[in-house]
Parts: C-alpha cells; structure tokens; sequence
C-alpha cells in the first residue's frame, strides 16, 4: 500500500465515524497530522478525545492532533490542512533530527579544501545529557589554546545552568546586567550588540584567555530568560540575536582566533542553532551507557545534515564532529572496553556520511575520539585553574587549532622591497627524486643525497654490512661509494652503470652453484676467486695465480671480459684439488700487491640471484658464504675492504659463524628520526632555487643563514618551519594533525622503519596535485596544500605494495590476497590460520604485518599498516 492510500484509508475511517471535517496529511519529516471538527467531543477532554482517534485508527503514526468540537472550531483559526514544506534550512531540532534520518548523507567540511580557517573558529561542546565533564573538556582546552599563544574566548551559553565563570574561578567578577542574556535579550529590541567588551571578563592575565559569561542569575536574570525565543530567531525578516552576537565577536579589541562555546544539555532551544548553524566544529561529549545510544546516534546523524553558516564558494559548509568518551574508569582493561565500544557506535552512526566523491567520509575513528579517564582530581575541583588536565585534553585542543588559520601565509610579503618568489615561480620549479636511486642521473643523486649520522657510519671504511629494507637508501649510499676513484664493484644492480658485462646474474650464480656441487665445494670457497677477479677488472697488473698455467681475467675475444669469460676463469682457478686454500691465498697475495686502499663493493644480493623459490635458497648459501669470507679473511687483508649492503630481512635469515663479529661492524638505514627524514624533502625542495629563496627569506637569522648552510646541519626548529612552508602545519577535515606527524606515520611499516624513496614518490605525487588545484582553487597558506598530501598517499602505497610483491617478496602474494579478502585492520589472529606459517612469520619480518597482543600476551590481532592498507584496499577498522 502506498503512503496516499495509507492516509486515504484513515482518513475514510475518521470521517465514517467521527464525520466529514476530518483532515489527514502526512508530516513533513515523519507521521500524520490529524484535523478534527466533531460534535462528538462535545464534554471530552483534550485526552480522551485523543484516545478516541486513537482507537479507530491504531496503526497510524499521528504526531500531531487538532480535535474540536463545532463551537471550538469557530473560535480557532486552523491551518490549511495541505503538506506544509520541509524547512531544510532552519536549523532547529525538528528539521535537523529529520534530515539526519536520509540513508546517506554527503558532507562537505569547512577544512575539507582549505585545511585552516579565517579566525575565529566557533566550536560548541555539547552533551545530551549531564555529568560527562562536556564543561570539563571545554575549559582544559582553551587554556592548552591560550597557552600556545592562541586568543580563545569562552561563551557560556548554558543559559538555565551557568557554570564557567565559577570553573574559571571568575564568578565573583560576573555583575548583574553583563552576560550572553542581557546582550540577547537587547538584541532582540533594538537588532544590535552593543558594548560586547563590557560583558567580557579576562581569565588570565599571561595568556589570552577571555570569558563571556551567560549572566548573573538574579530575577532580571530569569526574566530576561523565559522572553528569549531562539526558534523566533530564524523566522523570515526576523532579527537573529545569536548570529549578531558571533559576527560581534570579531569586533572585540582582541580579536579571538578561537570561540569556545558551552551548550546547554539535551534538546534545547537555543542548542540547535548552536550545533547546526554558528559552529564550525562541534564537540560531543557522551558516556558510552546504553542509554545515551540512541539520542546521541540522532544527534550526529542531524550534525552530519546540517549546514553552517560557514560556506565555501557559495556551498554552506557541514560542521565538523568530534567526540569526547567521558568519564571512563581508569584501568586499561576497562578503558579498552569502552574505546572499542565508542568506536563501533560512532562509525555507526558516521556510517551514511559519504564524500563529494562517494567514499566514506570517515577514515580513522581513533582521530576523531578521544577517551578521558576518570580522574579524582578534577572531579572534585571546584576550578580548572588549579588543577592540570592537559595531557588528555591536549588533542581536544589540537582539534580546535588545527582549523585555525596560521598569521602567516604566502604572498603576505609580495609588497616588500625585496620580494619573495610567488607560489607560482616556486611550485613550477619544485622537483622531487621519486625515482629509485637505480633510476636516477648521477648528478641528481649527488644534489639529493641527504648524509645523516646513519649514513656516515654506512660510508664509513670500517663498515662492513650495511643493512636496511629496500626504499632506505642502500643503493644510494651505494652509488655514492661506487662515484669514489678506489671502488670495486663486485656485484651490482643490472640497472646502473656499475653493472658491467661479466657481473654476475642470477643465471651465472646457478653455474656457480652447480660447479660447486659437482666439486663438493661450498660457496664460502667461492667468492675469494669471484673477488679476485672482480679486482683484476680494476687493476690489471695484479699477480695471477701461480697453479695456472694460462692467463685469467684478460679480455675476450670480442675484446671485453663477458660472464661466459668469468665462468671458465672461475671454473680454472677451482680446478685444482687444494683450491679452498690456494684461493685465498691469492687474494692475501693481491692484497699485499695494491700500493692503496681499494673498497670491494657487493649490491644486488636479492634479486641479483633470482625471484624463485631454488634463487632464494641459492641466495641464502650464497650471502651466507660470503659473510662467512668476510669473517675469515677480511681481518687478514690490509688494502681490500668488504663493504655489503644488505636487505634487512636477509641479513636475520643468514646463518655464518661469529655473526656478532659482523654485527659489531655494521650500520643499518632505518630512518629512526622525523627531523632527518623531513631533511630529505627540505634537501630535494631547495633544488629549486624559488623555495629555498622563499624559506631563506622567512628563516634567514643574523646568527644563522640558511642559504649559507647545507641542510644536514639546519637546527631542527628551523627544518620544522621549512616543513610548514613547503606542506603546512597541518592535516584538518577528518583529521586535525600535524602534517609532519601525519606524513611520518603513514609512510612507516609496521615495523616503525622508513624508506626515503616513499617519502620522495609522495611529494612528486603531490606536487602534480598541486598544480592542477591550483588551476581552479588558488591555496596561500603552503606551497602543498594538504589534502595533496592525503591524496598522495594512495599513490604511494600501490607502489610500496607493487615493490613487495614483485621486486622483493613475491612468495608473500598468497599472503597479500588473503589480506585483500579480509578487508579491514585490524583484524582477528584466526583470520590467517590457514596461511602458512612461514609467510605470517616473513610479513612480520619486513614489515606488512604488526602483532597486536591480547591480555595474556598471545597474539590477538594482526594490523597493517597505512603504507599498504590503501593499496590491498582494506578498510580501518574505525572507519565509517
């Protein structure tokens, strides 16, 4: 049955029973109204004559009754009984709660394009109900703000229950006639706010830290109160006393960056326009108790429908939600319980929000909540200003400042005498090596090679292994060698020009093996002639072995020395039965020979042996007897120095003899501190002689010139605001961090461990992004927005996930289907009980898998992390 003959059908029973003047029309946002003229109500009550409909017609949804009798009717203008229109605009609770019930909703945040927001941002915290420190939270943040140098004004907009002046510990100060409703109540008189920094009350006096109280509550106080008529407020050609009120704000001496403001509880009058319109982010506190469930679910579905007064290009903007959980007990296990419970109720009910681009609207939950442990402290504080909260409602605060917009953006200077470089200029110039060190020009490596302490003791003579996940920057520290005038490459990658025509592939390394085998001899008996030969290459005038009796490592005759000419070398000098010794001989012999140091160089010990599952077996044997080698020989030798560069998971698996020796020997490239991993962006930017212009204008210091200076050696405050110049401060819309913060842990493995390369692809990705935003909507604040940032994320992973999959682990590729299938981290333990083993104990190894422990310590959980997680298009668990 459709809704017309739903309504047609009571309406005919009304009329059969209760005559022709009965009306049924359908409610704009959800039931019947019903309209009555009956000489049968003649004596009833209001009640019974509602009990009566009610009886006729029990299956139908009636929100709103008008029953009279004849003479009543007389007396009583009724409306029209036709569908009165959905007043989507009006930002009151009818309306909000009812738009919030569509089964998708598409949001468009203020900080969704732009990131920050002109001053001052107005954020109301609110809760449905009482008791969960919503007051609490709100006075712990704006100290954090004013603290860091920001202007925060606090509005006590609790009208029928005002308490911030007393938690400032200012309620003495607060006068009859000053406050939000003697300034509202005129409002509405006379259509202005007059005097608005006579009613403010300055909090602190180190900090800019001010108080709009709501009033002092005397008669006049709640005279005035019961007059104020917020819903009036949105009537057409009406005035609205709380817009002129916000718009007044910026008009005050000293100006707030930011607008706190306290809501009264539950379904309030003056709430609504609070949340729905004059906010640009609202706080929702709650305890996770069944029963603030569904009130609050309705609250966030009508948030997420609700237009602010915000708007960008002519479109009004969502505001944007947060939640605070509070007051949770304070044990972890307890705790534990309650975040996870938060979490699913709120990416339930953040679940219809979509982008413009039809994706969730919602990525990281744990972004936008946060827990606050119940602690006796502050619960028995009469005064935020004697106690400390800071610690859990910093992220509160970093939510708030996190949209507002810094002081200083680019083109702020363009009319100064020495002007600096245009956006424009520096962003056409902006280049970054996302190419593999494999792939890039020698002198562009030379301008990008970024030396930290990890470098320096990889380049060090003294270091024999140097270790490191593929991306860290191996083969540029190995390139670097390869550049010096006393290099020997042995073993190379096929791709740069190190490689010559006899280095050795993954075919010549199973002739090796099979020449080994058929001699009983292992690969640790190997390499000493592979390394001879190798340094015959480079000094031609080393002694030959005296057991030959033909010349080795002399040019074929195609005039070059090919990998056939190094196999027949290599199979000559172990032809004699004391080979294992009189090889290594020769190389103390060749060693005692060279008049200089001559470094011996071993890259491409991954895939130089092959991708099958025999090469990584033959790979194994290998690298461990050359290790073995390097341990035997190396103290002995005097000229030739062992440099290997290592994978990191390759290193853990090989099994050689005093390994601990070698250990004490190496280096490893893990990118362990933010700052010089952002040294490699700041490193690769100043190429283009427009941004370091640009950041040596801004940061150029008597004491410390910049342009003067190479990167490795800028302070760490000074590397941090190049940052901020070149991507922001921060990452806003549904996240509100740090951009420095938020690129280093969406680039980490689930190790902790970095890999440069990721770095360098992500800011190539963004800075074509960039260029092409810009074409339609100019963005001064950085030369990256963020949002370039996030969207190159995506590009950054399918890359990531490609180079696991295809140049290092391919034997994981079951593994990673299997992770696809799932489709959301973290995830259960049992989830890979059917995986092989070995493949779950390899993916911890290098990093695609991280162990979540349980309560006793087994493994609960596995996670993976965001460098791959986009790429095996997997869902975070907490995303709506």
């Amino acid at each position: 049955m459709t809704d017309s003959d739903h309504i047609g059908r009571i309406q005919g029973v009304l009329r059969g029973e209760l005559g022709e003047h009965a009306h049924v029309i359908a409610d704009p946002y959800t039931g019947l109204r019903v309209t009555v003229i009956s000489a049968e109500f003649v004596g009833m009550t209001p009640r019974a004559r509602r009990e009566r409909v009610q009886a006729l017609v029990p299956d139908a949804s009636i929100v709103r009754y008008d029953l009279l009798t004849p003479d009543e009717a007389r007396f009583v203008e009724l409306e029209e009984p036709t569908v009165p229109p959905a007043t989507a605009d009006l930002p009151l609770w009818p309306e909000a709660l009812a738009h919030g019930k569509a089964d998708e909703i598409v949001v468009r945040f203020p900080s969704e394009d732009y990131g920050t927001l002109p001053s001052p941002v107005v954020s109301t915290f609110y809760s449905l109900r009482g008791g969960v420190g919503r007051s609490t939270a709100l006075a712990h943040a704006a100290r954090i703000i004013a603290d860091q140098g920001l202007t925060v004004l606090c509005v006590d907009m609790d009208l029928e229950a005002p308490g911030l002046s007393s938690l400032f510990d200012v309620e003495d100060r607060v006068t009859e006639g000053m406050g939000v409703v003697p300034l509202l109540a005129a409002a509405e008189m006379s259509g202005e706010i007059a005097d608005l920094e006579q009613h403010v009350i300055r909090v602190t006096e180190d900090a800019g830290l001010f108080l709009l109280p709501a009033g002092f509550p005397g008669a006049e106080y709640a005279r005035l109160l019961s007059h104020l008529d917020p819903p009036a407020w949105y009537a057409d050609d009406e005035i609205n006393p709380l817009r002129l009120l916000v718009e007044a704000v910026s008009g005050l001496p000293e100006k707030p960056d930011v607008v706190l403001i306290d809501s009264r509880t539950g379904i309030s009058p003056l709430a609504a326009p609070l949340l729905f319109d004059v906010s640009d982010i609202n706080v929702v506190a709650f305890y996770p108790h069944p029963q603030a469930k569904a009130g609050t679910r309705a609250l966030t579905r009508a948030l997420l429908a609700a237009k602010s007064r915000r708007s960008e290009d002519g479109d009004r903007c969502t505001p944007e939600v947060r939640f605070v959980v509070s007051p949770v007990p304070a044990t972890s296990e307890v705790r534990e319980l309650y975040s996870e419970r938060a979490q699913d109720w709120v990416r339930e009910w953040l679940s219809v929000a979509r982008n413009h681009e039809g994706g969730p609207a919602f990525e990281a939950l744990e972004e936008i909540i946060q827990v606050v442990s119940y602690r006796e402290a502050l619960a028995v504080s009469d005064s935020v200003m004697r106690v400390q909260g800071d610690d859990e409602f910093s992220v509160v605060a970093d939510w708030i400042t996190g949209l507002v917009e810094p002081h200083d953006v680019l083109g702020e200077h363009e009319d100064d005498e020495a002007a600096e470089p245009s956006k424009a200029e520096v962003l056409s110039s902006l280049q970054f090596a996302g190419e593999t060190a494999e792939n890039q020009e020698l002198e562009e490596l030379r301008g990008t090679f970024l030396s930290t302490a990890d470098v320096g003791r990889a380049l060090a003579l003294d270091t024999v292994v140097v270790i490191g996940r593929k991306g860290t920057g191996k083969t540029a520290v190995f390139r670097k060698l390869a550049e010096s005038s006393n290099a020997v490459v042995v073993t190379s990658p096929s791709s740069l020009d190190t490689y010559w025509s006899w280095t050795p592939d993954s075919n010549l390394y199973a002739e090796f093996e099979r020449e080994l085998r058929n001699r009983g001899m292992e690969w640790r008996q190997l390499w000493p002639a592979l390394v001879a030969l190798a340094v015959k290459q480079y000094v031609p005038s080393i002694p030959q072995p005296r057991w030959l009796d033909r010349p080795i490592g002399v040019l074929g005759a195609a005039g070059q020395y090919s990998k056939m000419d190094l196999l027949d070398d290599v199979i000559a000098v172990l032809s004699s039965p004391r080979a294992s010794l009189l090889v290594g001989d020769w190389l103390l012999e060749i060693d005692r020979s060279l008049d200089s140091d001559r470094v011996l160089l071993f890259d491409a010990l991954d895939t130089g042996f092959g991708n099958t599952d025999d090469d990584r077996v033959r790979r194994n044997d290998g690298v461990a007897g050359l290790l073995a080698v390097i341990g035997e020989l190396g103290p002995q030798l005097g000229r030739l120095k062992f440099k290997v560069l290592l994978r990191e998971d390759i290193w853990r698996e090989v099994k050689v003899p005093n390994k601990s020796h070698l250990t004490a020997r190496s280096a490893r490239l893990s990118w362990s501190s933010k700052t010089d991993y952002l040294r490699i962006a700041i490193k690769q930017a100043c190429r283009s002689d427009a941004f370091k212009r640009l950041v040596s204008s801004r940061l150029n210091k008597p004491d410390f010139q910049l342009d003067k200076t190479p990167v490795e050696y800028w302070p760490e405050d000074f590397v941090r605001s190049a940052w901020v110049i070149l991507a922001s401060e921060r990452v806003s819309g549904g996240r509100t961090a740090y951009t420095d913060n938020w690129v280093w842990s969406r680039l980490a493995d689930a190790n902790g461990d970095h890999a440069p390369r990721a770095l360098a692809q992500m800011m190539t990705a963004a800075v074509a992004r960039e260029r092409g935003f810009e074409e339609g909507n100019r963005y001064s604040r950085s030369i990256i927005r963020p949002r370039a940032l996030v969207e190159s994320l995506d590009d950054v992973s399918e890359s990531a996930l490609d180079a696991l999959q295809t140049d290092e682990f391919p034997e994981l590729k079951p593994l990673l289907r299997r992770l696809s299938q799932i489709g959301i981290t973290p995830f259960a333990a049992e989830q890979l009980e059917e995986t092989p083993q070995e493949l779950v104990r390899l993916a911890r190894d290098v990093g695609l898998l991280e162990e979540v422990a349980g309560p006793g310590g087994e493994v609960e959980r596995y996670r993976v992390p965001e460098l791959y997680r986009k790429a095996l298009t997997m869902n975070r668990r907490g995303q709506a």
